[in-house]
């Protein structure tokens, strides 16, 4: 017995709760605070790009450093995989660990262990060969084309504006999954160059005014420009929704896009000079444009813009979702880059983004490799230090001055004011329509309705999820659509603040099945739980910042009536539908009464908008409604008498309505 009692009294002396860290739990403190701490002690400001929800941190205190926060930082992040990012003096970001981020340091080091493999070019070209293979297999792509069904594209009306024309297109890939883009031609005759343009990740994607203006002044100079929608942007999110783009199957379906658009292009556009074929794009499509290069010889000049690096391979799994970056023991997107040897390619860099180490970098180590061809003057590197992550006037320009070169382009025709900005409609394929899918304008085509069955190809659970994220995007989108918001920032960002809060809601009742809750007594009934019971309590444990951080982002951008609005839409209306029962079953309900159980069940409300089935929700209203019972008996009313006698009220209601 005696050896029970210091353990008992340490239990009692220290509440769960209100624990001081102590051996006996792991000196362990909530993550948040510990980092709030290093704030405070060191006088720096953290940039939160982590979630520190329930999370604690074991022997907490004396991973601090009090000579060092970046030796702190790193000692307390360790054990979560979170990692910081200097900014400046006083600023530090701290994220996610990123597969695909290194820093440059690495990127020289990786470089340096490359350059070892091969000395000429006929090593060169032996390892050209390894990854040549080993990126199609890792990729899968071949996968992909083999079902690609034939070219029957829907094509638009051809739009002529001054020195080129608009054509759009919905090229159907996948059976059932559309690719859309538009086609800018030149307006003169004879042989046309062609330059493939997969879509980056910039703000308003192809449909953008500097998208526009570069397609249709390389049109005005004498090459076919084909731009088209990311995976899960554009005119394809209406198909797989905009959840399915951060997914590894846009990494591999972009890619078979590219060469599908690439195949019927040259199939049937006589025009096209095959010796004048290039790929261009900036940020996320200039890494697309790498790829493309990489699996498709036809392809005559390369220009990646604000994008290449050794120690960058893309920050969304479109670019990096599969490990292409593994192929021959190991590579990155500058040697990708230089399979491209000895033919022309321009590579853009800013000071502004992971591109900044281009001059100094990974430019040398292709001049290298392109060395082993004698064609040095073939590679040429536009850097703007000063510049930022766009792709903005002087970006442009050296594309069509590289383009103009290496085709022969018509550099007198080189005027962005002559080139018409069309409104974003103006670029679709299929006409917009009230549920946001897509219609088709040709009967003899499938529905476009219906979403294609891309499960077949890829990961059965992860497509599963991707079509929950996509119900649940597509659920916050439209209850944001109700509020009526004007300011479209306010909007993106409760959008994007109620589509976290039900995936994270959805994530923890998956990951915490009732199965977790011992089977037991409820002691309000003395009966064994059930399920119910039992997911009730799962759920329960989910951290109570995922609430706080909902409601504090509603109260922060929206009025009370449209917080009351979007609560209402987790509940489906119950709090109103309740008090109407109320109202109909009490009589001569009185202002106070209505205003206890009006509180109570937006009590309710609130409350259950972290459950995820209707049940729990139900069962949430069901806790608060028995308190307004409870209310009522306390003052003077008979709760059992009144339910007795409108039921009754009811049923002579019905036997009446049915005899007449």
């Amino acid at each position: 017995m005696k050896r029970l009692i210091f353990p008992l009294l340490l239990a009692v002396a220290l509440p769960l709760e209100a624990q001081t860290p102590v051996y006996e739990n792991q000196f362990t403190r909530p993550l948040g605070d510990v980092l709030s701490d290093i704030q405070t002690r060191f006088g720096v400001r953290l940039k939160f790009d982590i979630d520190t929800v329930g999370k604690r941190l074991p022997y907490a205190d004396f991973r601090i450093r009090p000579y060092s926060v970046e030796e702190s930082l790193t000692n307390v992040l360790a054990p979560f995989d979170y990692k910081f990012v200097k900014q400046n003096e006083n600023l530090y970001k701290l994220k996610a660990y990123e597969y695909p981020r290194r820093t440059d340091s690495d990127g020289e080091k990786l470089l340096a262990y490359l350059s070892t493999l091969y000395a000429d070019k006929q090593a060169w070209e032996q390892r050209a060969t390894v990854l040549r293979a080993e990126v199609r297999q890792r990729l899968g792509v071949d996968t992909l084309l083999n079902a690609c069904v034939p070219a029957r594209p829907i094509l638009s009306k051809v739009r002529k504006f001054d020195g080129y024309t608009v054509q759009n297109f919905a090229l159907e890939t996948l059976p059932g999954l559309y690719v859309c883009g538009s086609i800018y031609a030149p307006r003169t005759k004879g042989k046309q160059a062609l330059i493939i343009c997969p879509n980056g990740h910039f703000g308003g994607g192809r449909y953008r005014e500097d998208q526009q203006q570069r397609m249709a002044t390389l049109a005005r100079m004498g090459a076919i420009c084909v731009d088209y929608d990311l995976f899960g942007w554009g005119e394809s999110a209406f198909q797989v929704g905009s959840a399915a783009h951060r997914s590894s199957a846009a990494h591999v379906i972009q890619a078979m896009n590219g060469l599908a658009i690439l195949d019927y292009l040259l199939a049937t556009h006589k025009e096209i000079d095959p010796k004048r074929v290039g790929v261009n794009g900036g940020s996320g499509g200039g890494t697309q444009a790498v790829l493309l290069s990489v699996l498709d010889n036809r392809f005559t000049a390369l220009a990646p813009v604000v994008s290449l690096a050794s120690h960058f391979d893309g920050g969304c799994p479109c670019e990096s979702g599969l490990p292409i970056q593994l192929a021959g023991g190991g590579t990155c997107n500058a040697e990708l880059a230089a399979l491209f040897a000895p033919r022309p390619q321009l590579i853009v860099s800013d000071g502004g983004d992971w591109t900044a180490s281009v001059p100094t970098l990974e430019f040398p180590y292709l001049q290298r490799v392109y060395g082993f061809y004698g064609a040095t003057d073939k590679l040429t590197n536009v850097h703007l230090p000063k510049e930022k992550h766009d792709f903005g006037p002087n970006k442009r320009q050296a594309v069509y001055d590289f383009f103009a070169s290496t085709f022969q382009l018509n550099k007198k025709m080189l005027d962005e004011s002559k080139v018409t900005i069309e409104p974003e409609e103006a670029l679709y394929s299929f006409p917009l329509v009230k549920d946001s899918k897509l219609s088709s304008r040709d009967a003899s085509m499938r529905p476009l309705q219906q979403t294609p069955d891309l499960a077949k190809y890829f990961d059965k659970e992860r497509y599963a999820q991707l079509n929950s994220d996509a119900s649940i995007e597509k659920k916050a989108t439209e209850w944001v659509a109700s509020l009526g918001l004007t300011n479209e920032k306010d909007a993106g960002f409760v959008v994007t603040l109620i589509y976290n809060h039900l995936r994270k809601v959805r994530d923890w009742h998956n990951d915490h099945p009732y199965t977790t809750v011992p089977e037991g007594i409820n002691p309000l009934t003395g009966k064994p739980l059930s399920k119910l019971d039992r997911e009730m309590i799962a759920d329960s444990a989910m951290p109570r910042e995922v609430h706080e951080k909902l409601m504090s982002g509603l109260r922060r951008v929206l009025t009370e009536e449209q917080v009351e609005q979007v609560l209402d839409k987790y509940t489906v209306g119950k709090v109103a539908f309740t008090l109407k029962g109320y109202q109909a079953i009490v009589p001569n309900i009185t202002p106070k009464e209505e205003a206890y159980i009006l509180e109570q069940l937006k009590l309710a409300r609130e409350q259950a908008i972290d459950y995820k089935s209707m049940k729990q929700i139900s069962a949430i209203f069901e806790i608060y409604k028995t308190n307004c019972e409870q209310y009522l008996n306390n003052n003077g009313r008979n709760w059992r008498q009144m339910f007795k006698d409108y039921v009754n009220k009811r049923k002579a209601e019905k036997e009446a309505e049915q005899k007449n």
